[in-house]
């Protein structure tokens, strides 16, 4: 929100509560549910990416109709924030 202002600003804090857009509002519901169904791998038991199968029983328990782009778009959230997990 902040980032496409023109000029672009920083938000005013990093617990600022976003609003999302409503064309958002399914994948992010897919992703809450599903968030910490995820594949391991190593002998640390490293997050490698999202459960499939577990994004697939919510879209279709919530009757999401074009579930490759969710699924899609799921999968580039939960590797964001895998992402910045990591970087902490």
């Amino acid at each position: 929100m902040y980032a496409s202002r023109t000029p672009p600003e920083s938000p005013p804090c990093e617990a600022c509560r976003v609003e999302l857009a409503v064309e958002n509002e399914e994948t992010a519901a897919v992703y809450m549910a599903t968030r910490r169904q995820y594949i391991t791998a190593g002998r640390n038991n490293v997050p490698v990416d999202i459960s499939i199968p577990a994004v697939k029983i919510v879209m279709d328990l919530r009757g999401v109709k074009d579930q490759e782009s969710c699924l899609s778009r799921v999968q580039r959230v939960w590797h964001h924030f895998n992402n910045e997990r990591g970087e902490e």
